[in-house]
């Protein structure tokens, strides 16, 4: 029996490098792996949002979203007794978000789940990425997510990889503050934000419990990565705004989501009268 095992493991691993080795050529040789292959820019040209969990989120943005693409994470699932909108995306990456909330997070509502392989037995999620943790390789942007995602510090930078490999042409941040303790910016002096009274960080009050253990914060780190990103779209003629109501995020043009969801109906009613 013992040797059956060890010959099933040696067996399971060369499946799996063959795997990952073919993933780098695009190659889907597992049915993940054709998942991915299949949202390659599916959405080639459209826009969709990707959802901090920043104070400035409001239900009533999130309303306004219905019938948009949309990606969201982590504990998203707080605001939904005050909204009928439900992402279409949905991601966690941070283990410990994910094991001190994985009851929850399995019950989220959202047309496709991702999140990364090592996590594969405590989250039911439709689509497994590799995650790149090296520490050479932070703040690499992925545009072959099949082989690999990278992380740089955020959530909405695996989110970014995803958007991009998917096609879409403009991507909205909403609900990005980034009022994190030790916050940098290229414009304007956050040492303010030192003071935790000043670094309030989610939309709800009751986002994280007494009894649980808090995620880290790594706010340069994604910082860095949002310069990357805005680096790549940019390279494809591509774009990437700042539409939060409010945030210190200083790496992309900043957008008025009023403006943009207005524009957006007004378009819709002159095409149907």
């Amino acid at each position: 029996m013992i040797l059956l095992k060890k010959i099933y493991l040696k067996l399971n691993n060369i499946i799996n490098s063959i795997v990952n080795f073919s993933a780098k050529y695009e190659i889907p040789l597992s049915r993940n792996n054709y998942r991915i292959l299949r949202m390659k820019n599916k959405h080639k040209g459209k826009r969709c949002f990707i959802i901090g969990n920043g104070p400035s989120l409001k239900p009533e943005d999130l309303e306004k979203l219905k019938g948009e693409f949309t990606f969201s994470s982590n504990k998203i699932y707080k605001i939904f007794d005050r909204t009928t909108w439900r992402p279409t995306f949905y991601m966690v990456v941070d283990p410990i978000v994910l094991e001190e909330n994985v009851e929850d997070i399995n019950e989220i509502e959202a047309i496709t789940k991702f999140t990364l392989r090592g996590y594969k037995d405590l989250f039911k999620a439709d689509i497994y990425f590799n995650n790149n943790l090296y520490e050479t390789e932070r703040g690499t942007f992925s545009t072959k997510i099949m082989e690999s995602l990278y992380s740089s510090g955020t959530v909405s930078y695996h989110l970014l990889q995803i958007a991009y490999y998917m096609g879409f042409s403009e991507v909205y941040l909403i609900g990005h503050d980034y009022n994190f303790k030790g916050a940098i910016s290229r414009t304007k002096d956050l040492s303010f934000l030192r003071n935790e009274d000043n670094s309030k960080i989610y939309f709800s009050e009751d986002y994280i419990r007494s009894d649980e253990k808090k995620a880290g914060q790594a706010p340069e780190e994604m910082y860095i990565g949002m310069e990357k990103a805005k680096h790549v779209f940019e390279g494809s003629m591509r774009h990437v705004y700042n539409a939060s109501r409010f945030s210190y995020l200083d790496v992309f043009e900043k957008r008025n989501f009023e403006t943009i969801w207005r524009d957006k109906h007004e378009e819709i009613f002159k095409k149907t009268n």
